[in-house]
């Protein structure tokens, strides 16, 4: 059995006979993802935090995540379980004079996306009004807030003198979309570092916050 293998089965445990009582209360109120008749993971976090994992896994028709949270070791521990957020954290640049091609040649990571002025949108009733063009490292929705961005700003500080110099073609900014469990802990954490290194990049920092869900009883 593999490390990972070892803490998602005992993490599966505790799903599927709670021993915490805030377990028992998610189940009522939500249906996990099954793959396969089990419970479909999203993550395993072996550097979670003081020495623990984190497993993280799909809720059914939602972009949060429970997460179980365990001791590290050969014979692991179940220590809590809570909701984390579903967060999607990229690089983004608009204008409404560039086209994509245009746009996107100023942004050196791949792979890109987005559209360009004129493009037709998707219910083929109207046309975009601007090009945007939007760099996602980490598609997986499984992370912390402040992680994700951490890790959007390891890659892009690389370039950083390329993303000061979009910002002077194009509005940029780093943007969250933030998929909230309702009754979740709704608090926002950014340290100095982070918060240094958006404003040395010129970048603003754009969050749009969902709350979905149903509330524990």
């Amino acid at each position: 059995m593999s490390e990972n293998e070892n803490y998602i089965n005992k993490a599966i445990q505790e799903l599927a006979n709670p021993e915490f009582e805030v377990t028992k209360q998610y189940l009522q109120v939500m249906e996990l993802e099954l793959e396969d008749g089990i419970p479909k993971v999203a993550r395993v976090n072996l550097d979670h935090a003081d020495n623990s994992v984190a497993v993280y896994f799909f809720v059914k028709d939602e972009r949060f995540f429970i997460a179980v949270t365990l001791s590290r070791g050969g014979a692991p521990s179940v220590q809590w379980v809570w909701i984390e957020s579903g967060h999607r954290v990229y690089l983004t640049a608009t204008s409404e004079t560039l086209t994509y091609d245009e746009l996107s040649r100023q942004i050196p990571f791949e792979p890109l996306s987005g559209w360009s002025v004129g493009d037709v949108k998707p219910n083929g009733k109207a046309s975009y009004d601007f090009t945007r063009v939007s760099y996602e490292p980490i598609k997986n929705e499984a992370y912390g807030l402040e992680e994700k961005l951490h890790e959007l700003l390891k890659v892009i500080e690389s370039e950083s003198e390329s993303i000061r110099k979009l910002g002077e073609k194009a509005e940029s900014c780093v943007a969250v979309c933030k998929h909230q469990y309702i009754s979740a802990n709704a608090g926002v954490h950014m340290d100095v570092e982070l918060l240094n290194s958006l404003s040395a990049m010129g970048l603003a920092l754009d969050i749009d916050t969902y709350i979905v869900g149903n509330e524990i009883e």
